[in-house]
């Protein structure tokens, strides 16, 4: 589960034998990784992937005929987007060329500065097996070349020797060095690409080799990983925190350099950074992986194995998750995690002290506040609540519904501090509306000068909870009744959220369960009010007399959209039966470790109906 809001037998051995195989490929290919890897993009096995795709319930989800129906506007001159961006620029579907691919492959992001990033040539290699299939790849990227060098005269195919193997390019210039649009060399059944001949030269070194850089940053961070998903994925996206966040923190200091009045500032953005401990960052990952039985989501953050700064604001307690019996069966998605208010609030003013003098005068004004109110925060408020947090969303695009309950540790001294914090607040910035409701009071806050269609909020004090609003409260009264009385199963009773929670690993500090078709419909429908709202940008087709003949009909579909607005019908949106049929209900895991946080999701395949 994410952090709370307020801050995814012979036989069988053969095969693991054969994925293990694979696996090691990609190993092999991390050692050859340059010290300048920013991030990678790897596949496991493409075959399988998409023989898991292929029995996917999204590859069913596309036959649906109201699916299509929705969808027909981004096919209307026969493919989708994505597919004919891969026509003009290979000459076949998606699905096509990954077919040409045998094995694994992984795309490498490289670069020294942001700089790199800014010019026509991106700076992204690739390493593909080829295997037998080298013929096969070579024209795959023959067509690439073809259709390239046909949107572009200036740009000439050439090729060169590097270290006895046979280099294609396809460049603007003469220059060996200069104007690479893109270049391959098979290597051993390996498929090596690469935006410059530096680049490329160093790929051949290393695969000759078997050895690179010895980029031990990333080394580290991809066995980490590794070590966290229990093995290589079917797929990983992989960025270098230590390396971005440097390069963030080096343009926010020759920023402040530059500019006198930030120089001026009480509070320099050194001490900012400093007390926020962002260096503590050192990676980002989302990991996917396909099997027959399950699909598995992760997403991966790697930290300092000691934080003291921003990181510590979104880890939990790390005891064991608690499963409350008054979250609804039939809501969106619930869950809960251990996680300590206090220890939020702890951490909160360490990094505020942390930045020096001027910002902990904020804490001396707080105490001011805190006088008035009659109430210390910390001891009276936040150290009466326990460290299970649960949150619960349920509604509609229009009318969302969440309920937040905190576990009660001491109902008698909460109450009080609740009390000090209305009349505090109630004096001249907000009134509270006492309901009853099932013999709980509610309290419904009234703010002065509020917006029309603002969201309403409200808490309620119950035995052993404290619960939070936001919007209407049908969700609210509903969980109200349901920790009153229960009646029919809590949204953990069900014989398909047990399976998932038991293939979950152990150890995990939250759960949360999600209903996927819901959640899809919350989508389309957002996608729909936007494109009512034309929120895309979409041109609007101007009102007159319209022209004839072929020019006519060349301007026409020159100026039909391409964003996307043009996708989707919202006269033909689908059905709630339809997401039914396709989405099922997947479970996450919240889990804390010493050097990382990740959430694992985990869903069942569901046959269409």
């Amino acid at each position: 589960m994410k952090p709370p809001r307020f801050l995814s037998l012979i036989a069988a051995l053969s095969l693991l034998g054969g994925i293990t195989a694979r696996a090691d490929k990609l190993d092999e290919w991390y050692k050859l990784l340059p010290k300048n890897t920013i991030g990678i993009i790897a596949i496991k096995n493409t075959p399988e992937l998409l023989a898991d795709w292929d029995k996917s319930s999204f590859v069913k989800l596309q036959a649906d005929e109201e699916f299509q129906k929705w969808t027909a506007p981004m096919r209307k001159n026969g493919d989708t987007p994505w597919n004919k961006f891969f026509q003009e620029t290979t000459g076949e579907s998606m699905e096509e060329n990954l077919k040409h691919y045998p094995g694994a492959t992984m795309a490498i992001f490289t670069g020294d500065s942001p700089e790199d990033f800014t010019g026509d040539q991106q700076p992204v290699s690739a390493l593909s097996e080829a295997a037998d299939h080298e013929k096969e790849l070579e024209e795959m990227k023959a067509k690439e070349m073809e259709a390239a060098s046909k949107k572009d005269e200036e740009l000439k195919q050439r090729s060169l020797e590097v270290n006895g193997y046979t280099v294609h390019i396809l460049a603007n210039s003469e220059d060996s060095e200069e104007g690479w649009k893109m270049a391959y060399a098979m290597v051993d059944g390996v498929m090596v690409e690469a935006p410059s001949l530096k680049m490329m030269e160093y790929l051949i070194t290393a695969l000759k080799s078997g050895s690179g850089e010895n980029a031990e940053v990333v080394t580290n961070h991809l066995n980490r990983l590794a070590a966290i998903s229990e093995g290589n994925t079917d797929v990983l996206i992989y960025l270098n925190g230590e390396t971005l966040i440097q390069w963030g923190l080096d343009a926010a200091k020759k920023a402040a350099e530059d500019n006198p009045q930030a120089q001026a500032m009480p509070i320099s953005p050194d001490q900012i950074i400093s007390a926020l401990g962002i260096e503590e960052l050192q990676a980002l990952a989302f990991s996917l992986d396909l099997t027959d039985t399950e699909s598995r989501m992760e997403m991966v953050l790697l930290h300092a194995e000691k934080p003291s700064g921003i990181v510590t604001l979104l880890r939990g307690t790390n005891a064991e998750a608690t499963f409350p019996n008054f979250i609804p069966a039939d809501v969106i998605s619930g869950g809960s995690v251990r996680y300590s208010v206090v220890e939020l609030w702890d951490k909160l003013l360490d990094i505020i002290n942390k930045a020096g003098p001027m910002a902990a005068m904020a804490t001396m004004q707080l105490s001011g506040a805190e006088a008035q109110a009659g109430v210390n925060l910390r001891d009276d408020l936040f150290a009466s609540l326990d460290d299970e947090y649960v949150e619960i969303t349920d509604g509609s695009i229009e009318k969302q519904n969440q309920v937040m309950a905190i576990k009660v540790k001491d109902k008698a001294r909460l109450g009080g501090a609740l009390d000090g914090v209305k009349r505090f607040v109630g004096n001249g910035f907000a009134a509270f509306e006492e309901t009853d409701f099932l013999g709980y009071t509610i309290n419904t806050v009234k703010t002065m000068n509020a917006q029309p269609g603002a969201a309403e909020f409200a808490f309620c004090l119950t035995e052993d909870y404290l619960i939070l609003n936001t919007g209407p409260q049908t969700l609210l009264k509903k969980v109200l009744a349901r920790m009153k009385e229960p009646t029919g199963p809590s949204i953990w009773e069900n014989d398909r959220v047990q399976d998932l929670l038991a293939r979950l690993p152990k150890g995990y500090s939250g759960a949360t369960v999600s209903d996927a078709g819901k959640t899809m419909k919350i989508v389309v429908d957002a996608l729909s009010m936007l494109q009512s709202q034309n929120a895309f940008g979409a041109k609007k087709s101007k009102k007159g007399k319209k022209k004839k003949g072929p020019k006519a009909n060349a301007e026409e579909e020159e100026a039909k959209p391409e964003d996307i607005s043009a996708w989707f019908d919202p006269n033909a949106a689908p059905s709630d039966a339809m997401w039914k049929r396709y989405f099922g209900t997947s479970v996450g895991g919240y889990y804390t470790p010493a050097d990382a946080i990740y959430n694992r999701t985990i869903t069942t395949p569901i046959e269409a109906q």
